[in-house]
């Protein structure tokens, strides 16, 4: 799982960072972006930095083949998906790693957004998909959707 998550993400940001470095190497100009992550412990916490060391290695890279892309990134630790879209809707973040429900609730202004509609928000791509499990003790009498009817989960 984990190599598939970063190969997923190496492929995205891979292309991105060859596509920005076809401009000769007096084009390149210095961009520095920042990507929300989550707790310094957490998977969202690695995916952003992953991503900035690709973007590092691609530079160090073209520094040496003359393809220059002049991209500088950092993912410092945050509160996560909804402090990250505050974050991206306040300018102060480019980029940020969120929970598609809380992107689509930040989209449609539901939920904690509620009457705050983020319409300029975007999806890069997809990290990884999040399924969910409800697992049952042993003993309780719930064997499908059905049995969890009155129960508190």
């Amino acid at each position: 799982m984990k190599k598939l998550l970063f190969a997923s993400v190496g492929l995205a940001f891979g292309v991105t960072a060859m596509a920005m470095g076809t401009q000769p190497a007096d084009a390149a100009k210095k961009t520095f972006i920042a990507i929300g992550t989550g707790g310094p412990t957490g998977v969202y916490f690695v995916t952003g930095n992953a991503i900035c060391r690709m973007i590092h290695k691609a530079a160090a890279e073209g520094r040496k083949t003359g393809r220059k892309h002049g991209i500088r990134c950092s993912a410092p630790s945050t509160g996560g998906s909804t402090y990250n879209i505050g974050q991206i809707r306040e300018n102060e973040l480019d980029f940020g790693v969120a929970q598609s429900d809380w992107q689509y609730h930040a989209y449609n202004g539901s939920s904690k957004f509620e009457g705050n509609a983020f319409k300029n928000l975007r999806a890069v791509f997809s990290v990884h998909p999040e399924p969910i499990q409800i697992i049952a003790g042993k003993g309780v009498d719930v064997d499908g959707w059905e049995g969890l009817r009155g129960k508190k989960v």
